[in-house]
């Protein structure tokens, strides 16, 4: 939901709706309170602020908390007020789910996935259940591309951690370069990794060659996917995917957690 939330913001503001038509929209999903306790919601669509959307974003996660299917509802609603092409949904492809159905308050969630891509828990913090919701939301309505795109964040964050907690800063280049002010790219890090992996194998079963080559293989693909002109993804490649990442997160969290 916050994938959509983000996009249909972005692009309720870079599009010719005015205050009207969220009053009439909000009118008929029964949520007009809801859009009048939004601190400066109609003034910075009013007077075009750069809190719009902000503001925007903030109105639509308060539906979502009340009803998820009214959230989108209402953004189908609005969608149908503004003229579209497909370079806009190229821009906002997460849009591309009010494209299909009734521009009612139900949801046709039977076209979407209801299964997660990731299934991870009690890993301590914020930053990785945070991420590992950001990828079944993607995956839940069909944004394959950047499914593995934050996908390979979570790979490549893992790996920094590990080789972090093993080495410290007195091997800091294995995963950082200072004199750059950046971490290593994923290709190193997996280099760095293989060239250590006895250090690293009494702590998770699974960890060889074929580890390694699974691993180099999704950042391959998802390489190749992320800068591809087209997103055609299929569901079966999707499938295999998820096979190959949630054996690979799981084994590199084992590790984490084991040092």
């Amino acid at each position: 939901m916050e994938v959509l939330i983000g996009q249909f913001s972005r692009f309720a503001v870079d599009s010719n709706l005015c205050p009207d038509d969220w009053e009439m929209v909000a009118t008929e999903f029964g949520v007009k309170e809801i859009l009048w306790d939004i601190d400066r919601f109609h003034k910075s669509w009013e007077f075009n602020d750069d809190d719009k959307q902000a503001n925007t974003a903030e109105f639509l996660r308060e539906v979502a908390e009340e009803d998820d299917e009214k959230a989108v509802g209402l953004m189908r609603r609005m969608y149908t007020l503004v003229n579209t092409d497909s370079e806009l949904l190229e821009k906002y492809p997460a849009l591309e789910m009010l494209e299909n159905g009734d521009a009612g308050m139900g949801v046709p969630y039977s076209s979407f996935s209801a299964e997660q891509f990731l299934d991870i828990n009690n890993v301590p913090g914020t930053f990785y259940p945070d991420l590992v919701e950001d990828i079944n939301q993607c995956y839940s309505i069909g944004i394959h591309d950047a499914t593995l795109v934050l996908t390979r964040k979570l790979l490549e964050n893992l790996l920094i951690d590990v080789l972090r907690r093993q080495y410290g800063k007195q091997e800091i280049e294995l995963y950082y370069l200072p004199e750059n002010r950046r971490f290593q790219n994923f290709s190193t890090l997996i280099n760095n990794f293989e060239d250590n992996l006895a250090d690293f194998q009494h702590l998770s079963g699974g960890l060889d060659g074929d580890f390694i080559d699974e691993l180099d293989s999704f950042r391959q693909n998802a390489n190749a996917e992320a800068h591809s002109m087209e997103t055609n993804i299929t569901e079966s490649q999707m499938e295999e995917y998820q096979k190959q990442i949630r054996h690979a997160s799981q084994i590199l969290f084992q590790v984490r957690e084991n040092l």
